[in-house]
């Protein structure tokens, strides 16, 4: 797919996301995953249960690697259905680390 929406000239106080839409089934839930990417070549995702009552949101951190993004979104959506407990912040192996 072209990158053409990246070389538009914005206005300096403006933003311009992509967005893809991704739907993840775990038995009978159903989770819809946003993948963003900005113009900068950075990606999140943010994860939402399409048929529960409760709003619960799964996001990733912003990252380089849109499979990595998606990754982090679904390890959280497992972590929650499985109701698994977190151990420990990266513990997927992301280095969060701001140097």
């Amino acid at each position: 797919m072209s990158d053409h929406w990246k070389s538009l000239t914005l206005r300096e106080d403006a933003n311009l996301l992509k967005k893809e839409i991704y739907t993840y089934q775990i038995g009978a839930d159903t989770f819809e995953i946003e993948l963003f990417e900005t113009v900068q070549s950075e990606y999140y995702a943010i994860g939402t249960p399409t048929n529960s009552d409760l709003l619960y949101i799964f996001g990733s951190a912003v990252v380089k690697d849109p499979a990595l993004a998606l990754d982090q979104a679904i390890k959280k959506i497992n972590r929650e259905h499985d109701q698994t407990e977190i151990q420990f912040v990266g513990e997927d192996g992301t280095d969060f680390s701001l140097d």
